[in-house]
């Protein structure tokens, strides 16, 4: 791990991938614990959108950098000083409503808990009809043939998030009050 790599963004891919020059040289940053919808799936044009207009390219930010994905991406926490305050854009993302928490590779439950209250207060892709609610891999896989159809839609819930983070191995977590 790597933290507090600086880094300016070169361009925003969609809501959850940027490129970026580091001092290295170019690099492509996937955000840890989230993924946005897809850019041809419901509300994946505003998610990038989003992401745009609070990282426009030219911005500074830092990167705590996690781990390496299998498509060479550096996945990381991506971090934003603005106003003299640093700001945590993969969680601003889930706090507003225009990403899911990424169930199968975040290790902290908080990010359900941020998914829930975006969710609950309808903000984002949360604003829209639950039969809109395709989580990303589920999208993924039907473009990539790996499944035939869509699940059911079904209304999301905090506890389902859990239920799926505790499969995926994260720590033990208590709840917050």
């Amino acid at each position: 791990m790597q933290y507090g790599v600086p880094a300016v963004v070169t361009r925003v891919n969609d809501g959850d991938s940027i490129e970026v020059q580091v001092a290295a040289g170019p690099g492509r940053v996937r955000f840890a614990a989230i993924d946005t919808p897809e850019y041809d799936e419901p509300y994946g044009d505003k998610s990038s959108a989003a992401l745009k207009a609070m990282l426009p390219v030219g911005s500074k930010i830092e990167l705590d950098v996690l781990t390496q994905d299998a498509f060479r991406r550096m996945v990381a926490m991506v971090w934003l000083e603005k106003d003299g305050e640093r700001i945590n854009l993969n969680e601003t993302m889930l706090k507003q409503g225009h990403a899911w928490a990424y169930r199968r590779y975040m290790k902290d439950a908080k990010y359900c808990d941020m998914e829930a209250d975006a969710r609950d207060r309808k903000l984002g892709l949360w604003a829209q009809p639950v039969s809109d609610w395709i989580y990303p891999p589920e999208w993924r896989y039907l473009k990539n043939g790996e499944i035939r159809a869509l699940p059911t839609p079904y209304p999301e819930t905090r506890e389902k998030c859990l239920e799926v983070l505790k499969i995926a191995g994260a720590a033990t977590y208590t709840p917050p009050n």
